[in-house]
């Protein structure tokens, strides 16, 4: 069997509630009860578990999607096994593989200086932004190996520096190149996503649209020959004609540099058409993983189903919304978190949280999944 190209295992993502961390301050609490591995540092009332133990894997040249409705967890699972959190969010415990090397995800996440950390957290500090620990291995594959598609295509870019040269700042660091050399593969960097290449290279980011940042963001990621591409919710706020047009040139590119993806959306229809496997997530974790036909065709758990009957068709009479709120990921019900929404839950599902199973060549993660035939996008 092919090693995978990324490998991500048991991770888990905290993120501070300012309402959690109210209440326990009144009630007089100090500890949230989440400890940091290694010397068991405590975070402080109102950090909660957000993202509970997830796994999963992309191998060379596949395209992984990960799909949910907003706040499902999606992206805090991504940039947490990456450590690239934001402020507010740490990496509680997992490990991230790349090819064989494997990073403790949660010395990605804590400070160099253990006692700054230390201060930062008993003292309440907060945001919190952990930097990642000096691990020039680590650097080098994050820099060189994969490359990052943000959901802010305008606000991911520093407003006083020229595109051009955050394009190239990556080869400045992990290259001998010269510059002559760089500026001439930025510029082909450029062309490659059809933008006008001296003028963006000469531009800030307030003269970009979001299109255009999305393209200058997918150069700065291609320019350094990546294996793996992660992009999260790369068509937040286009046009669908944009939105369209940037599939596409991705698509393109995965084929002729063969590369793999994560690829994070809420786009059910973007997903079928680019996307190898699916993994869905719900109130923090996959709660079925499969092949994008297995997935959309053959539904393991009534969240997918009800994911895939909320696509709008030209039979009108097939949209079925799922009812109810997704409850927030810090705030999550007993038992199964979907049980609430759910039209197939009994007393186990809202008591006992289910455990991952196979069923046929999917995960899933529901206590009903063996005795239930779900609807998928046919039906």
């Amino acid at each position: 069997m092919r090693q995978p190209l990324l490998e991500v295992d048991d991770l888990r993502v905290a993120v501070y509630s300012e309402r959690r961390g109210l209440e326990a301050t009144r009630r007089g609490e100090s500890g949230s009860g989440i400890r940091l591995p290694g010397d068991g540092l405590e975070l402080p009332a109102g950090w909660v578990q957000a993202i509970h133990g997830v796994s999963f894997a992309v191998h060379p040249g596949e395209t992984l999607a990960l799909v949910g409705e907003s706040a499902s967890g999606k992206s805090l699972i991504v940039m947490g096994a990456l450590g690239l959190l934001p402020s507010g969010a740490i990496t509680t415990g997992g490990t991230t593989r790349i090819e064989g090397y494997e990073a403790q995800i949660p010395q990605l996440a804590v400070r160099r200086e253990e006692e700054t950390l230390r201060d930062r957290i008993l003292r309440k500090l907060l945001p919190m932004r952990p930097d990642p620990v000096d691990d020039p291995e680590w650097r080098k594959l994050m820099g060189m190996r994969i490359g990052v598609l943000f959901q802010d295509p305008i606000g991911s870019w520093t407003p006083d520096i020229l595109i051009g040269e955050q394009t190239a700042e990556v080869l400045e660091e992990h290259t001998d190149l010269t510059r002559e050399e760089i500026r001439e593969r930025v510029f082909d960097a450029l062309g490659d996503v059809q933008l006008p290449k001296e003028r963006k290279f000469l531009s800030y980011r307030f003269e970009l649209s979001r299109g255009e940042g999305q393209r200058a963001m997918l150069a700065a990621a291609l320019i350094k020959g990546p294996d793996l591409l992660i992009a999260d919710e790369p068509f937040s706020g286009l046009d669908v004609s944009v939105a369209k047009a940037i599939l596409e040139l991705i698509r393109d590119m995965l084929t002729q540099r063969k590369m793999a993806m994560v690829f994070v959306s809420h786009d059910l229809a973007a997903v079928a058409s680019i996307a190898d496997r699916v993994g869905v997530v719900y109130g923090g974790r996959i709660v079925e993983e499969g092949s994008v036909r297995d997935v959309f065709y053959r539904p393991q758990h009534p969240y997918t189903e009800g994911l895939l009957a909320s696509i709008p068709g030209l039979d009108l009479d097939r949209l079925r919304p799922i009812v109810g709120d997704a409850p927030p990921i810090t705030d999550l019900p007993a038992g199964c978190s979907f049980a609430p929404r759910c039209e197939y839950a009994i007393d186990v599902c809202r008591s006992q949280r289910p455990e991952p199973a196979i069923e046929g060549e999917t995960i899933v993660s529901c206590h009903r999944s063996a005795e239930l035939t779900l609807r998928g996008v046919r039906d």
